[in-house]
């Protein structure tokens, strides 16, 4: 029983030293754990922490939107200048263009006053053409009819000059007037006559000549020593015109040059 007694004891003794153990672990794990958070910030509030976040992520997008602005105004700054550019260049295109519609205003001008010119020179040219196939025609055939009348070659000289000289329908009149006083001394000998120049025949007869470059109906007139109302009379004149190469009768043959009857006068 003591035996018993004694191994009680130490089994009280032991747990009693397990016991002081534990409280000592106990304590120091209380004195680390003080010293520890003794350091520490205190703890903040979700709030506060959900506010400081928020400002952060704004001070953040406010730093990228200047950025982004200052970008967006340095391209507009190229933008502007470009524009200017183009304007400028717009305003030199326009210019050119209005320079070439003055051009091409001014060079339709011209071609249509060269048109005109054109056609006009055309219709002058074509006139000309017919009028001297006429005259070529008229003086074929006169030829050939004063060769085959028997004309003298002097003669023929005589009536030429007029067809060579007049033009159209007036020269065809002068032909016609001229024909037929020229052949009424084409059975004369004028190799005989010009020695009679100064003779004054018995009977006069008119006389034709044609008016020369220069020529006047006063100074046939006098050059023929005729009354200017009676060389307009017997022409049948209401004025004093007179054309190049027309045939004018004299009303009476007197002495003097070219008195021969019938014979066409040349004016000098």
């Amino acid at each position: 029983m003591v035996t018993g007694m004694k191994l009680i004891g130490r089994k009280i003794c032991a747990c009693e030293r397990l016991v002081r153990l534990g409280a000592g672990v106990v304590l120091f794990l209380v004195a680390l754990s003080n010293a520890a958070c003794g350091e520490l910030e205190p703890m903040a509030e979700p709030e506060v922490v959900d506010l400081q976040l928020s400002i952060d992520t704004l001070k953040t997008q406010v730093r990228d939107t200047q950025r982004t602005i200052t970008e967006l105004r340095a391209e507009l700054d190229v933008r502007r200048q470009e524009l200017a550019d183009a304007q400028v260049a717009r305003a030199q295109l326009e210019g050119r263009v209005r320079e070439a519609e003055r051009r091409v205003a001014e060079a339709k001008q011209v071609i249509e006053l060269q048109r005109e010119e054109l056609m006009t020179a055309r219709a002058e040219r074509e006139r000309l053409s017919r009028s001297s196939l006429q005259l070529h025609s008229q003086l074929k055939r006169l030829q050939k009819h004063l060769s085959k009348s028997g004309m003298s070659k002097d003669g023929i000289q005589d009536v030429l000059p007029a067809f060579r000289e007049g033009s159209g329908r007036k020269a065809q009149k002068t032909a016609m007037v001229a024909t037929p006083a020229a052949l009424m001394g084409t059975s004369v000998d004028y190799d005989d006559m010009a020695s009679d120049r100064d003779f004054s025949y018995g009977e006069p007869a008119p006389r034709t000549v044609f008016v020369k470059y220069g020529d006047t109906l006063w100074s046939l007139a006098k050059r023929h020593h005729v009354s200017l109302h009676q060389l307009r009379e017997i022409n049948q004149l209401s004025g004093n015109a007179i054309e190049i190469g027309q045939a004018l009768r004299l009303p009476e043959g007197r002495r003097g040059r070219a008195s021969v009857p019938g014979v066409p006068e040349s004016i000098p």
